[in-house]
């Protein structure tokens, strides 16, 4: 059984399994080696399929055990604690490299099931820190979960689709689509498509794979 998986709700480390239990699901000392090996400071600035990209931990699958586990416990419903803390020190990084839009705008990305998870609760923790609002301008309209496809087939898959919501239809200087990982991009890219007719298409992501 995985660490990430036993700790969750008995508040210790989900790396060590340490009851020295934080707001971003580690340990102190953890959350230091996490932010030593996999903090993205250098490239926190990117572009993926030609769309601007901002990401704060950069994902080396085979290279960082605790960022692996970080991304499968701050999924789904129950961690909006973790999110804001960790929208908290994004939020630090992205001051430091630009102001966010006068007139912008963040968009979850949407669930499957419409539900609110991850990305929904990143976006609304940096609408409240920033004061930005958060749409849910788009819905997904997917044949398949993007998680149950291997990399390659993420790459050459056309089954990510959005619809544009009813209610999109606000004007916005910057449109910032707000995800928890981007790996090959083909999602920020289906994202693009739709909400460029609300404004300029920049990502967000805690989490971008190489």
């Amino acid at each position: 059984m995985y660490p990430e998986l036993l700790s969750i709700g008995m508040n210790t480390c989900i790396h060590c399994g340490s009851f020295g239990f934080r707001s971003s699901l580690l340990c102190f000392h953890c959350e230091e080696a996490l932010f030593r090996t996999a903090f993205n400071r250098l490239e926190f600035f990117t572009e993926v399929k030609c769309v601007p990209c901002l990401s704060l931990f950069r994902w080396q699958r085979d290279r960082n055990r605790i960022l692996n586990r970080l991304s499968l416990a701050l999924k789904g419903q129950q961690q909006q604690r973790a999110w804001k803390y960790y929208a908290e020190r994004f939020l630090e990084e992205w001051l430091k490299s630009e102001f966010p839009g006068v007139s912008a705008v963040l968009v979850p990305c949407p669930a499957i099931n419409g539900v609110k998870d991850h990305s929904y609760w990143f976006a609304e923790s940096l609408s409240k820190l920033t004061g930005i609002p958060m749409r849910t301008a788009l819905r997904r309209v997917d044949v398949k979960e993007q998680k149950r496809l291997t990399r390659r087939e993420r790459q050459s898959s056309i089954e990510t689709k959005f619809v544009l919501s009813e209610s999109a239809s606000e004007k916005f200087s910057h449109v910032y689509f707000v995800d928890d990982i981007i790996t090959t991009g083909t999602t920020i890219q289906a994202a693009q498509f739709h909400l460029k007719k609300l404004g300029h298409v920049k990502a967000i992501s805690l989490i971008i794979r190489e």
